[in-house]
């Protein structure tokens, strides 16, 4: 019994030894490749440093292992990624202990402020206790809580002039005289787009708000643009006036499925084109690919979502904003009795939820723009009919913008879910 014990613990001492940990994130921790990070040092119990000189926002994530080559998100999301337990994006404050987890699929980040001058950053990860610490040499970052220069940083081009650029001085913004500021931008030709940006501080992303993207969608046509920014509250708000009539939408001419399928990954020029004889029906044969285990079943599952054109870049998911199609909510999970039943297909991107594995026929039909839809069938399996005299468990409403009301008004999806789980969903006029 000794001996065996003796072996064991061999064996867990030799696989302590081979343990790594990787900062992967933005410079210098490998520009968010999979293949690439900076190698923390073993300290030999069970936590591990690294040092870096950083400035401005910085955006990053632990890993136990890389990838053999880039861009292999599957497998470094599933296996070897450590962020955030609330599972999205965490800024990070200096000299407080952040708690982390191994993510399983996960893709959040965290974020630190590190300030317009490079300062040298020192990351102390705790394996043991699922934790780490970031301090600074010296005193730290110096930002600037006064914002004595607020500017706004977005897109698109015809409102800011040059897209996501903090350093931009034609888009700092003025104090009135109750001390919030304004920004302002008259007669600018839109076409149907979202409006996305940030309010940064001094030139910098070191302090930006809010922490997820503002987003305004105009359905084109030539507007007023006001944008006001509260210091004390960190409230952002934009309003965009439409000065006539509205631009006609433009014909959608194509449908393409972005996401997990195919062997694909998320990315904004890259999907599979669906097939079409009118222009209203679209169809289209795939395969589920995605890599994500749900820790509640220990099923595999995959997501995807519509857009009706791809962008020319790989990171550019701005030029597309406007043409995703998606779910009435996010991660909405298609059952097997919904196999073959009309669903509400909204603007934005919300994604669809299926098994991994399997091939699936999809049919989107958008001859009604305010109440399109789409049916997925599992190919391999016969479409069961929704049963009736099924229990209702709760009734909710929507809008055509996927966006959730109180009760119906106007054109309205309904969603109704029952007691055994599945769900249906229906368009109503009132």
């Amino acid at each position: 019994m000794k001996k065996i014990f003796t072996l064991i613990a061999m064996v867990a001492f030799a696989l302590s030894m081979q343990a790594s940990m990787y900062i992967v994130g933005s410079v210098p921790f490998g520009d968010w490749q999979t293949n690439q990070g900076m190698e923390m040092t073993d300290n030999g119990d069970g936590t591990y440093t690294a040092t870096a000189t950083l400035s401005g926002t910085i955006w990053f994530v632990f890993a136990d292992n890389l990838t053999e080559n880039a861009g292999e998100w599957d497998l470094f999301n599933g296996e070897y990624r450590f962020g955030p337990t609330t599972g999205v994006d965490q800024k990070v404050t200096l000299n407080e202990y952040t708690a982390t987890q191994k993510q399983g699929n996960g893709n959040g980040a965290y974020q630190l402020a590190c300030g317009s001058e490079p300062s040298e950053f020192t990351f102390t990860f705790d394996a043991e206790n699922m934790e780490f610490v970031v301090t600074a040499e010296g005193e730290g970052p110096v930002i600037d809580p006064d914002w004595t220069y607020a500017t706004v940083a977005g897109a698109p081009a015809a409102i800011f002039g040059t897209e996501w650029d903090p350093t931009n001085r034609e888009n700092d913004m003025v104090k009135n005289d109750e001390g919030k500021f304004t920004f302002d931008r008259y007669d600018v030709e839109l076409p149907e787009c979202n409006i996305e940006f940030k309010v940064v501080s001094n030139h910098d992303w070191g302090l930006a708000c809010p922490s997820e993207n503002y987003v305004y969608y105009v359905e084109g046509g030539l507007y007023d643009i006001h944008i006001t920014f509260d210091v004390e509250t960190q409230e952002v708000n934009c309003i965009a006036e439409l000065k006539g009539d509205p631009l006609p939408p433009e014909p959608i001419e194509a449908m393409y499925i972005l996401g997990e399928v195919n062997g694909m990954g998320w990315a904004p020029n890259m999907g599979v084109a669906m097939s079409t004889e009118d222009k209203v029906n679209f169809t289209a044969e795939v395969e589920a690919t995605g890599a994500n285990v749900d820790e509640a079943d220990g099923l595999t599952y995959s997501f995807f979502s519509f857009t009706s054109k791809l962008a020319e870049g790989a990171d550019d998911w701005s030029a597309i904003g406007s043409s995703r199609l998606g779910a009435i909510e996010n991660a909405y999970f298609v059952s097997e009795d919904m196999f073959g039943m009309p669903m509400a297909l909204v603007k934005g991107d919300n994604s669809f939820k299926v098994p991994s594995g399997k091939k699936y026929t999809v049919d989107v039909n958008i001859q009604d723009p305010e109440a399109m839809t789409v049916k997925i069938t599992e190919k391999s399996d016969s479409v069961n009919e929704v049963a009736t005299g099924k229990t209702v468990s709760d009734v909710r409403f929507f809008n055509v913008m996927g966006q959730e009301m109180s009760e119906a008004n106007g054109v309205t999806i309904v969603v109704t879910r029952y007691t055994d789980g599945s769900t249906t969903a229906t368009k109503v006029i009132k």
